[in-house]
């Protein structure tokens, strides 16, 4: 799709494309009490299997090559990256390489017609570190992929409506009886419609259909949404969802549970902040196939200077048998699992190439009955990154 709508540009256009080539490579060390680091290998928690003992952590080094190429002109922006991360446990002697990539393209096709496409793909033997929490619970490496399409046409100056298709999928890759389990996916088409109705109120509808799958299994589910949109200021907007979904498993399980999502940013100069709470259907978790899901998250950086900022981030999810099993009980049952994780650190730039950081981060996710059994993926791990840009 890019190097068709890039060769389809007029020569005028083409003079102005900015092609930007990008590399980066970052050095880290850090701490971490990573429960895998205890214990003799054969000791690593299984499903059905014992726990390990408990870890006492150890210094680890990380080496972080990234590169990437930009592509940007008056109607469209590309960026992409590939990085590898490579980390060695100093106690242990254990090495690991863990890949990352990803894409995104933001492409004006007319004044009044946008495309925007993004994906992501993750090889990690850490679960922890990928960017949906409660993803494979378990200590086991795993593959991850993510991506999304929206096509938004003005249809007036009041009046937009869209389109789009998200995917998500997992795949735990592990020895043993786990590598029995297969991969699970998430199909999620959606139509949208959004009328603003003042300068600072637009209200909106949506349906949504998605489509479970984890192995032969496949549940489906449809919503009908309203939303609203309200600018609070020039730099805060607050988006409100919600509405009725209906699960229809194909055990012949069903029901209709709640969704709802409350977005919260802000924007300002120096400070800026955002806020998520929601109650939702998720799929691919890596051990089962559809999940009812509460989770909430807040992210903040204040920078003090162009040079020095400060960052911060909390989120927690809890989760259980779709549709809603447990889901509105205090207790948790044996087959909901919960977490939580939280972040800070400071960043100084010392100039544009070079930049270096101190982070905190703190990890707990248990996993239950239909997860690896007897997991407990609490960690602390505390860090000082290196961080060099070549261009």
């Amino acid at each position: 799709m890019t190097t068709a709508a890039v060769l389809g540009c007029s020569p005028a256009a083409l003079a102005a494309t900015q092609v930007e080539p990008r590399a980066r490579l970052s050095f880290e060390e850090r701490f971490d009490d990573d429960v895998r680091l205890a214990g003799a290998p054969g000791t690593v928690p299984v499903v059905g299997g014992a726990t390990a003992a408990q870890p006492t952590g150890q210094l680890m080094s990380k080496v972080s090559p990234r590169i990437g190429l930009d592509v940007k002109d008056p109607s469209l922006k590309l960026e992409s990256f590939y990085a590898t991360d490579l980390l060695v446990r100093h106690g242990s002697g254990r090495v690991s390489l863990d890949h990352r990539g990803g894409l995104a393209v933001n492409k004006l096709l007319s004044r009044r017609l946008k495309v925007d496409v993004s994906g992501s793909i993750y090889r990690v033997t850490d679960p922890t570190s990928l960017p949906r929490e409660s993803v494979a619970r378990s200590n086991q490496p795993v593959l991850y992929g993510m991506s999304r399409l929206n096509v938004t046409q003005r249809m007036s100056r009041l009046v937009d409506v869209g389109a789009g298709y998200t995917f998500e999928g997992v795949k735990v890759l592990a020895l043993g009886e786990l590598n029995a389990l297969p991969a699970g996916f998430v199909h999620t088409p959606y139509v949208e419609a959004w009328l603003r109705t003042t300068r600072r109120l637009s209200l909106g509808v949506e349906y949504r259909y998605q489509a479970f799958l984890f192995g032969d299994n496949m549940d489906q589910a449809h919503g009908a949404f309203g939303a609203l949109r309200y600018r609070l200021g020039r730099h805060t907007t607050t988006t409100l969802r919600g509405g009725p979904v209906a699960f229809l498993g194909q055990d012949g399980t069903r029901g209709v549970l709640p969704r709802v999502k409350l977005e919260l940013l802000h924007e300002r100069g120096t400070f800026d902040a955002g806020l998520v709470l929601g109650h939702d259907l998720v799929g691919a978790s890596g051990f089962s196939n559809t999940l009812w899901a509460d989770y909430a998250g807040l992210t903040f950086n204040k920078h003090f200077s162009n040079r020095v900022r400060i960052y911060g981030a909390a989120s927690f999810f809890r989760n259980g048998k779709a549709p809603n099993e447990d889901a509105f009980s205090l207790r948790v049952g044996e087959r909901v699992s919960q977490g939580y994780a939280l972040s800070t650190g400071l960043v100084f730039e010392v100039n544009r190439y070079v930049s270096m950081q101190a982070a905190v981060d703190r990890i707990a996710q248990v996993g239950m009955t239909e997860v690896a059994a007897g997991v407990n993926l609490n960690r602390n791990v505390a860090a000082v990154r290196l961080h060099m840009t070549a261009w």
